[in-house]
């Protein structure tokens, strides 16, 4: 009896020492959850930050792309409403001389009539029409993004994922256009 006693003592000093193990095991595991779900959230602030990086780079080549196209513009606007205001201005010396003057004046000054209307038709007005590039935003990449995050923490490494991201779609100037284009596959 004596031996079984002692037994049961052993068995349940056994179950004791299992019940604490298996409550320090539940308290560690709490604790590497913890730390892994910060690990996680850490990285995943990380990737949204390159992927941050990456739409500012996109928005800037846009936006310089943009500019450029502007400036183009507006020298285009500036030359042509240049040649604008001379033929018109032509064009209204012509019939107020036409109009208001004697035909003896005319003929004194018809030669510099025909030169200056011979000058002003010479004028090319679709000259100042030029194209202007297109800005195109070609959507590319997505799919080895999507492919990478689903691979996330398991064998790759952050750093593929930044360069995965620093490909990301292209700002491209594809042809031309009469204006500016922005567009989103």
């Amino acid at each position: 009896m004596e031996e079984l006693k002692k037994r049961t003592e052993t068995k349940i000093y056994n179950l004791k020492q299992s019940i604490v193990k298996i409550k320090n095991a539940d308290r560690e595991s709490d604790v590497e959850s913890l730390a892994a779900k910060r690990k996680i959230q850490e990285m995943t602030e990380r990737c949204i930050n390159y992927l941050k990086e990456r739409e500012m780079e996109l928005v800037k080549q846009v936006n310089q792309r943009c500019s450029s196209n502007e400036d183009v513009m507006k020298i285009q606007l500036t030359q042509i409403e240049e040649n604008l205001t001379n033929l018109n201005e032509g064009q209204d010396f012509i019939n107020s001389a036409f109009a208001n003057w004697t035909e003896a004046e005319i003929v004194a000054i018809e030669d510099q009539m025909i030169e200056k209307l011979e000058e002003l038709a010479a004028i090319e007005t679709h000259k100042y029409t030029y194209p202007v590039s297109r800005t195109e935003f070609l959507e590319q990449g997505t799919r080895e993004v999507t492919a990478v995050i689903k691979e996330l923490g398991q064998v790759i490494s952050e750093e593929r994922v930044r360069q995965v991201i620093s490909n990301l779609g292209q700002v491209s100037r594809e042809g031309t256009a009469m204006g500016v284009q922005l567009k989103s596959a």
